[in-house]
């Protein structure tokens, strides 16, 4: 750059004279030996001024005065102040200085959220139940705080900001000239800090001590095992620490009209998240959650909870466009793109899924994608090598995403999002000097250089003399180059995934129907299907002659209820266990439906309609079950069966005792089945006292406490248990208990016992859902025999048979048959073990299990009887739409193998070639969250663990 030095002091100078000007203050005098400040005047001449996007001006004038925008010239307009050092920028571009709205800094940089598995962090003595050896009585930091390590709202970037110049010089050198500096661990994370990335001390820095408050779906921290170390874990912390919030605010309230009462705690972690929960004037909240998922779970709870949301894009968005478009909050979209790594062995290329392939060639397209229908600001977080940046931002841009938008999203959103538009993002009047200098046309062209970055009027040059050597360059040094950028050939999976026909009218013709109701087993029969529902099941139903419709021919075939499965894990989000503490009732597996798996394709090829999602066996009181239909291509919550009623896992036996955990797991109580026996008494007996608590007047306001409103609902007779149970006199000492609380036991999962005490099981009136013919895979299981179903059915108890096992939910017709083989149960009686029988365990029998007018039309077409291992499952449908044709799957393979096939030539022409890092070359590795699973008993976990 070429500069004038003009103005009074140095033309007093020059004529020899010792003459101030008038501007010069005593307080600018320096002592002998300090740096002198530099010039508080500066004119920028002759660049092109993208003032704000979408605006600009060529050969324009930039003037600068103490630090902040004092007018921009057009071009030829006079107007430089005559004691102003000139810079000549022709030929040069000046943008607004760049903003990364969420940057971590320092050693331990934040790491993506990834909640595939959940790392536990600390528990304390309000959640861990007191009374066992490691229940600890501080918050694990210094002071007052939460009882959750990883609940912190109350930290703040700002108290602790020092960062490493290096660092900042890095950040420079892509453009930044500020950021928002984000906490990096637990949950609730603390508010960031907006600071200039210049130098000199933190107080000069921070130009907003408090942004927002940080919110992720991960408990990741150093800290010891404890609560939550699942996702819906975390999700049950995010939602009970706002009640717990909202109650101290409300005791703060009733202590001031109520003095003489007791004194509320001082919780500075409740009192940091009132500016998150006011109704005027409200913080904003960024979330990161970790999956396409978990940002429509975001949403939800944002909405529920009252959150005032900004959301951290996952790369994944490509999985569920139509739920990215409802979302209505800004994004923050950090630009990882995963490389194509180097595959040594030619067999290395047939283990690439068509989902990892898929992720790397969707990814550059996720900016332009969210852009569409959301405000986005651009991040550097994810990025291991930060020098790909600039270079991802422009393969953003040649994959749809426009330049103007891109600017935005490095300037005016996330000056925005951070509150900060009126002091940076765009070069106007009375902003601060930030600035971005590249040369030529542009930043958007990588062949530019950036000159400098001005920030709060100071210049900082940019050396590009001897630019360090990245990751993504060749052995000799020398960049390796990207051919010119290919199309997309990624599908969307909702191209093959959704209902196949969805007719208003169905007729079904010269089929054998199993009804599973009052009418049996009906030959050459027909059923009539209008608007999802039977609406007839007889014989000789012919369609009227305006029949607007489709006529099926089922002659030879055999049509059943869709199947139930009253025990499954197989489509679950993070995690089956929250294992950590005694009761879980908080957690919800409604939070963590997984809609992505292909096990709801595998399993309604076997005639599978309904599954209840379970929590685990880890605890004696779990979590919350959810029913789902397996409604393919829906998103999450449009799968919850939502007629079905409210349920909860309880368990008992070797896994609530710990006996099978290991030698070290002996802190947790209980570790007897007395033990549980007294848990179950202790948490009924504290939800009662809650329920009595709610009805009482005049009394300082109550908490509202998740876990206990849980078993209040089991009380009061609005929540079923579904219990994990083996040993017959367990089974015996859990039906008491629940009758001395007037509960009556929804079903008695496993029950391999049950055969034992089957007149006890129908005279309570529980459900067997058992296994058909497991045993002695563990010690409390080898009185279990193949007869127990068909003995329970026999003494008057309803008896289904469940799977607990993705692979063996494909197949619930020969586990019914089982029933016929070893039992002698009638085929037609048998066949309810997976239909009817289940409906009535989990009280939805009056919409499903039989084919009866007015119920669901969830139905199974089938090649034979239903009951023979030669059978196929040639149709299975949902509420009178086809989910499944054996006809129309060979087409679905091909056309999946064949996206796979050409995404697999585009990738190994860029083998190893690709212009990206180690890091970015790992990603491509990475399991997305919805394929992993978190029990091994399935094909893709069996074939590489998650």
């Amino acid at each position: 750059m070429n500069s004038t030095l003009l103005g009074q002091a140095a033309l007093a100078l020059l004529a020899g004279q010792l003459v101030f000007p008038v501007s010069l203050q005593a307080d600018e005098i320096l002592p002998p030996g300090q740096r002198p400040r530099p010039l508080r005047v500066h004119a920028l001449v002759g660049a092109r001024v993208v003032v704000k996007p979408g605006m600009v001006l060529n050969g324009a004038t930039l003037i600068i005065r103490n630090g902040r925008v004092q007018a921009v010239l057009p071009k030829g307009q006079v107007g430089v102040p005559a004691d102003a050092r000139v810079w000549d920028l022709k030929g040069k571009t000046i943008y607004a200085g760049f903003i990364d709205p969420y940057l971590s800094l320092g050693k331990e940089k934040a790491k993506p959220v990834s909640n595939r598995w959940t790392v536990p962090i600390d528990a304390r003595a309000g959640v861990s139940f007191t009374g066992v050896p490691t229940t600890k009585t501080d918050m694990g930091r210094k002071g007052p705080g939460h009882e959750i390590a990883g609940v912190r709202p109350d930290y703040r970037v700002s108290a602790e900001f020092s960062p490493d110049p290096k660092e900042l010089t890095a950040l420079r050198a892509l453009g930044f000239t500020a950021a928002n500096i984000i906490p990096t661990e637990g949950i609730y994370r603390g508010t960031g800090t907006l600071a200039l990335l210049g130098d000199g001390n933190p107080n000069q820095l921070i130009l907003r001590p408090d942004t927002v408050q940080h919110l992720a779906f991960s408990g990741t921290t150093k800290r010891a095992e404890g609560y939550p170390n699942s996702l819906m874990g975390v999700i049950a912390v995010i939602r009970q620490t706002v009640f717990d919030a909202r109650h101290y605010y409300a005791m703060q309230t009733w202590h001031k009209a109520h003095p003489a009462d007791a004194r509320p705690e001082y919780n500075p972690s409740l009192e940091a998240l009132r500016p998150v929960l006011a109704k005027t004037g409200q913080q904003r909240i960024v979330i990161e959650s970790g999956s396409v998922l978990m940002l429509n779970r975001a949403q939800v709870l944002a909405a529920e909870l009252g959150f005032n949301p900004i959301l951290v894009a996952t790369g994944q968005e490509w999985r569920r466009p139509q739920l990215m478009k409802q979302i209505k909050a800004p994004f923050i979209v950090p630009v990882v793109f995963p490389a194509i790594p180097e595959l040594p062995e030619e067999d290395d290329w047939n283990q690439v899924s068509l989902d990892q392939l898929r992720g790397w060639d969707w990814a550059p397209e996720i900016p332009a994608m969210l852009q569409r229908d959301h405000a986005i600001a651009l991040t550097t977080h994810g990025l291991s090598d930060r020098k790909v940046f600039r270079k991802n931002i422009v393969r953003a841009i040649e994959r749809g995403l426009k330049e103007d938008e891109a600017l935005a999203a490095l300037t005016t959103e996330p000056a925005r999002m951070m509150g900060a538009e009126k002091e940076i993002g765009t070069i106007e009047k009375g902003k601060l000097a930030n600035l971005t200098i590249v040369d030529g046309s542009g930043w958007f062209d990588p062949e530019n250089e950036i000159d400098s970055v001005w920030i709060e009027g100071r210049h900082f040059a940019n050396d590009n003399r001897a630019p360090e050597k990245s990751d993504t360059d060749g052995k000799d040094g020398k960049k390796k180059e990207d051919p010119k950028p290919a199309p997309r050939i990624a599908q969307s999976p909702d191209a093959f995934r959704g209902p196949l026909l969805s007719p208003k009218n169905v007729i079904i013709q010269n089929a054998t129907i199993w009804t599973c109701g009052p009418e049996g087993v009906i030959t050459n029969g027909s059923i009539r299907i209008a608007n999802g529902r039977f609406v007839e099941v007889g014989r000789n139903l012919n369609p009227p002659e305006s029949f607007d419709g489709i006529v099926i021919n089922a002659k030879g075939m055999h049509v059943t209820p869709g199947l139930i499965d009253c025990h499954s894990h197989s489509m679950i989000l993070g995690g089956v266990n929250e294992g950590t503490l005694p009761s879980s009732a908080m957690v919800r597996i409604g939070d963590v439906v997984n809609s992505e798996t292909e096990n709801i394709f595998r399993q309604l090829a076997g005639g599978l309609t309904t599954a209840n999602l379970l929590h685990g066996s880890a605890n004696p009181i779990g979590g919350q079950n959810q029913v789902i239909k397996l409604r393919h291509g829906a998103p999450p919550d449009d799968m919850k069966f939502t007629k079905a009623p409210s349920g909860i896992k309880f368990a008992l036996g070797e896994n609530v005792k710990q006996s099978n955990w290991g030698d070290d797991k002996t802190a947790r109580f209980p570790q007897t089945r007395m033990g549980v026996k007294t848990f179950f008494n202790n948490r009924f007996t504290a939800a009662r006292q809650y329920l009595a608590d709610q009805l009482r007047e005049d009394v300082a306001p109550m908490r509202r406490n998740l876990e206990l409103e849980a078993i209040g609902e089991i009380i009061n007779g609005k929540r079923l248990i579904h219990c994990h149970s083996y040993r017959q006199d367990e089974m015996l000492i859990f039906m008491r208990t629940m009758e001395r609380f007037g509960v009556k036991i929804g079903t008695l999962q496993h029950v391999l016992e049950g055969y034992k005490i089957a007149d006890e099981i129908a005279a309570h009136g529980a459900g067997a859902s058992a296994f058909s013919d497991w045993w002695a895979y563990k010690f409390e299981v080898y009185d279990a025999i193949p007869y127990a179903g068909s003995l329970m059915h026999a003494r008057g108890a309803v008896v289904s048979f469940n799977s607990d096992s993705s692979d063996l939910a494909r197949r619930m017709n020969l586990e019914a048959a089982k029933a016929v083989k070893y039992g002698g149960t009638s085929e037609e009686d048998a066949l309810k073990f997976v239909t009817l029988n289940p409906a009535k365990q989990l009280h939805i029998d009056q919409w499903v299990g039989s084919l009866e007018i007015g119920k669901d039309a969830d139905f199974v077409l089938w090649s034979g009887h239903p009951l023979s291992t030669q059978t196929l499952c040639e149709q299975t449908w949902i509420e009178g739409k086809q989910y499944y044709a054996r006809s129309k799957a060979p087409a679905r393979a091909k056309a999946l193998a064949g996206e796979r096939t050409a995404l697999l030539a585009k990738a190994r022409k860029k083998d190893g070639k690709e212009n990206a890092g180690v890091a970015a070359r790992s990603a491509f590795f990475l399991r997305a969250l919805e394929k992993a699973h978190a029990l091994n008993n399935c094909y893709e976990c069996r074939k590489v663990k998650p």
